[in-house]
């Protein structure tokens, strides 16, 4: 399922609301991987079930690239994206579900940019 952020998402964003955009940008790139990844392992792929893999994922994402989850900044949010885009490659998401995705992004790191001249 393609992520596609609405202007009103956008206003007043924080590096946390960010943040919690990458994980429902992630949720929605990859849930289907997570579905059939949970079947084939006999375990639950309830909403809730994927919901908490993603952000285990979003959160892995974080540490391997020395931010904090809980204080991200656009920079450790950039990396974070850049390291789940690897991921997401390495599981087969197709590349132009990882572009758009990294496209959308973009635009969150482009009102952070502003919200960050602005103060």
């Amino acid at each position: 399922m393609l992520q596609t952020f609405t202007e009103e998402e956008l206003v007043d964003l924080t590096p946390r609301r960010a943040r919690d955009l990458v994980v429902q940008c992630f949720f929605n790139a990859q849930v289907e991987t997570f579905k059939r990844a949970a079947t084939k392992l006999g375990s639950s792929s309830s909403p809730e079930q994927l919901q908490r893999t993603v952000e285990g994922a979003v959160r892995l994402a974080f540490r391997s690239t020395k931010g904090d989850f809980e204080n991200p900044t656009k920079e450790t949010l950039m990396a974070a994206v850049m390291d789940l885009a690897n991921k997401a490659a390495a599981m087969g998401t197709p590349h132009d579900i990882i572009e758009h995705h990294k496209q959308q992004l973009g635009r969150v790191f482009e009102v952070l940019a502003q919200a960050d001249r602005a103060a």
